[in-house]
């Protein structure tokens, strides 16, 4: 399998390595600028000048550390890359399979893969309902084992599928409304207490994300959202999402904690609000967190069996843990490990003993917690299979 991304060069890439120029651009000069620019080109560009991998082979050639090969589902905007970071410096064989062409059931037959690590793309709507297809085709009927595993994917960046999980599994969360009739909308619109949260389906961070304040404005977001559709902040303009509308209840004064769980791995720290959100605001507190949140997080993924997890979690006022979101993919704004205590960085471990969690010092984070997600497929099959060899 050779490597078939494009040659970086020409103007766009040039523009995409720009990064500097991007703090310096106003935001309504961004809007337009995406709104202009031919984003087929430029976007793929801006991918490969950010992909710190992108001239990796697809097909590892070094010696092997284990009994064993792990495909690596290729992702559009090349956030694959950082498992090719961590299978290299944890000497995984690997080999890069591309699902999103015809002949993609082929790819996975004949790579001889003994599991996939998967980074569903959070970019554009129809990239999403690919991976879905395609990797629920690839475990129920191919027999493939995935990491993270379908359950966890299926509802990654829906905020619809997430609510129905939560509510299914009785997870404390905030309160949600879910509309597919803009009748029925409306009329909810005439009776809801105010402000309401809306929230797209599809999107990360705050993009798809309002505070209404008032009914002749929410009565306009629920028209936008059952005509010409409601397209995120930042999205192409092509990806509008038509048809439903989601609200939450406006929840004032919570802190936010984002807590994660990768194998036995616990981390966690804390958004720090900025403006009305606290997602997306990229300003954070670091410590232990509290101990109710790590038993929260504990208990909702061992009900799901999901072993790649980050819980947005809401502490209320009066003391409630409320899951806002969960992710089973995502980004980590610390390069070095999350400084947990006394700025130190390492990772929290549930020790059965003593019915807590002891913290142990060292960078776990390598690679945005992808060496982490590559040690705990490896651990899994070699469980399964017998296999030899540490990585």
């Amino acid at each position: 399998m050779t490597n078939t991304d494009p040659k970086p060069s020409g103007p766009l890439w040039a523009l995409a390595r720009a990064r500097g120029l991007k703090a310096r651009i106003p935001i309504w000069l961004k809007r337009m600028g995406r709104r202009l620019l031919p984003l087929e080109d430029y976007d793929p560009a801006k991918w490969l000048a950010e992909d710190p991998y992108a001239g990796a082979e697809e097909v590892s050639s070094y010696p092997a550390r284990v009994d064993l090969r792990l495909g690596i589902i290729k992702e559009f905007t090349r956030i694959h890359g950082y498992y090719i970071g961590a299978c290299r410096e944890l000497g995984v064989p690997y080999c890069v399979v591309d699902i999103s062409g015809p002949d993609w059931i082929e790819r996975i037959e004949r790579s001889g893969c003994d599991a996939f690590l998967v980074r569903p793309s959070g970019q554009i709507t129809v990239w999403k309902q690919m991976y879905d297809e395609r990797l629920r085709i690839m475990v129920q009927d191919l027999g493939k084992i995935l990491f993270p595993g379908y359950d966890e994917i299926w509802f990654y960046e829906s905020k619809r599928r997430m609510h129905y999980w939560l509510a299914a599994n009785k997870v404390p969360h905030p309160q949600t409304w879910v509309f597919y009739d803009r009748r029925g909308a409306l009329a909810f619109a005439e009776q809801a207490a105010m402000p309401l949260v809306f929230k797209a389906d599809f999107g990360s961070g705050s993009m798809g994300v309002r505070i209404v304040r008032d009914r002749p404005g929410l009565r306009r977001l629920i028209d936008t959202c059952f005509r010409k559709g409601f397209r995120k902040t930042g999205a192409d303009q092509r990806d509008r999402q038509w048809g439903s509308v989601l609200f939450q209840e406006f929840l004032p004064d919570v802190t936010e904690w984002r807590m994660i769980r990768v194998g036995d791995s616990y981390f966690g720290y804390q958004k720090v609000k900025k403006g009305d959100f606290h997602s997306g605001s990229h300003v954070f507190h670091y410590g232990r967190p509290p101990t109710d949140l790590l038993r929260q997080t504990k208990k909702v993924t061992d009900k799901g069996g999901f072993l790649s997890m980050a819980l947005d979690c809401f502490v209320t006022s009066d003391g409630r843990c409320l899951v806002n979101e969960m992710q089973t993919t995502f980004g980590l704004h610390v390069a070095e490990g999350l400084p947990i205590v006394d700025g130190r960085p390492g990772r929290l471990v549930y020790d059965t003993g003593i019915d807590d969690w002891r913290f142990e010092e060292g960078d776990f984070c390598r690679n945005k917690l992808c060496n982490l997600r590559v040690e705990t497929l490896v651990k899994l099959l070699q469980a399964r299979h017998g296999l030899g060899g540490t990585c």
